[in-house]
């Protein structure tokens, strides 16, 4: 059997055919042997197949509980998270009865009183707001005339006048720069218990 014959049946072995001519004649092909790398690859794994009947019953299962969030998000959209200080408390719900109130009926005569005092009232509240903005206006104008006769008259006058008076508010405050020591203050380790209540619609 030949020697290059047999050499090329590996499959991890290459020979160059044109250098079998090159070698000696008792072992021909020898100095032409070059090793490759083996690429070890695992068989690809059959896929699967499974029932229709199982995917189909898989997606009406996702379909349903989509459909059941979709349901429950519309049953709450309009239910707004409950605020504590607003609520009632259930005591006083039970004694609703007990503390409703029946208003008076107002006869015709008291009606027309109660709407008479209510215009006049406006109007005077009118008249004042009218009577003080008018009275500013004046005051303004009167204080804008001075500052113009003074700037006329001496210009150093004037620049004093429009400063900013310092010491028309007296005010002073001495804030607090430093908390003092608590006696016998036990210091916490850090862990709290959260009593904050859960609200689920």
């Amino acid at each position: 059997m030949n020697v290059l014959g047999l050499i090329t049946q590996f499959s991890g072995l290459r020979v160059a055919h044109q250098c079998s001519r090159l070698a000696p004649p008792i072992f021909p092909g020898l100095r032409c042997i070059h090793m490759s790398a083996r690429l070890n690859a695992e068989p690809l794994k059959k896929k699967k197949r499974l029932d229709p009947a199982i995917l189909r019953m898989r997606e009406e299962r996702r379909k349903r509980r989509i459909e059941k969030g979709i349901r429950q998000l519309k049953k709450h959209a309009k239910k707004h998270k409950p605020i504590e200080e607003m609520e009632v408390a259930p005591k006083l719900q039970k004694e609703i009865g007990l503390r409703h109130r029946t208003l008076p009926v107002l006869d015709h005569e008291t009606c027309q009183l109660r709407e008479a005092m209510q215009r006049a009232w406006t109007v005077y509240c009118k008249r004042m707001h009218e009577n003080e903005a008018s009275m500013v206006e004046r005051v303004v104008a009167a204080q804008q005339k001075a500052l113009d006769m003074l700037q006329e008259e001496s210009p150093e006058l004037y620049q004093a006048a429009v400063q900013v008076d310092e010491g028309l508010l007296p005010f002073k405050l001495k804030a607090v720069v430093s908390t003092p020591p608590i006696k016998n203050y036990e210091v916490p380790d850090g862990k709290y218990v959260d009593t904050t209540k859960k609200w689920r619609p």
